[in-house]
């Protein structure tokens, strides 16, 4: 009987821990959820969750009240739920700021960072793109990553940009120090 107890317990403990290897593995498989009106994502040394940034249309146009919809993807304790942003995330770190705006095109600037313009603009047909200045150069902005201090999770060392150059799509970084 101790034997049997012993071999159950075993293969309880391989079982938990394959299903802790496969969570695990899901979480940090590099998915991010795409969707297609995706402009951009932010990572975070934090954790793997994801904030994600998608155009907004009304009417087959670029919602001019709200054209970017801010949301959370976790991918660590509820792989794959979606949530949005909440009031002191948006003003504080993740919303964002129109500076101006046109028919299929605004301005506009990141909560956290200011002191850099963005420009979403394109048509209904095509998509839209998120166009930023990344090391000099005009590029498409794929992702941001945000490397946090150690011990401080409220304190950035950097953030890098990542994108691909309008001309040429050749991949792009670069790292703002605040």
């Amino acid at each position: 009987m101790r034997m049997n107890r012993s071999r159950i317990l075993s293969f309880l403990c391989g079982l938990l821990l394959f299903s802790f290897g496969a969570a695990a593995q899901a979480a940090s498989d590099g998915n991010t959820y795409t969707t297609p009106e995706r402009l951009f994502y932010i990572t975070r040394s934090l954790n793997k969750n994801l904030v994600c940034y998608d155009y907004r249309l009304t009417d087959g146009k670029l919602d001019k009240k709200d054209p970017i919809h801010v949301y959370w993807v976790n991918r660590e304790e509820k792989v794959g739920q979606k949530e949005d942003i909440n009031f002191f995330q948006r003003k504080m770190a993740y919303g964002y700021k129109q500076v101006e705006k046109g028919e299929d095109r605004v301005v506009f600037t990141l909560t956290a960072y200011p002191k850099r313009q963005m420009t979403l603009t394109g048509s209904a047909s095509k998509g839209y793109k998120c166009y930023v200045s990344i090391s000099g150069k005009q590029a498409v902005l794929r992702s941001l990553y945000v490397k946090t201090k150690p011990g401080n999770p409220m304190s950035v060392e950097y953030v890098e940009l990542r994108g691909v150059t309008v001309e040429g799509g050749e991949a792009v970084t670069e790292q703002v120090r605040p």
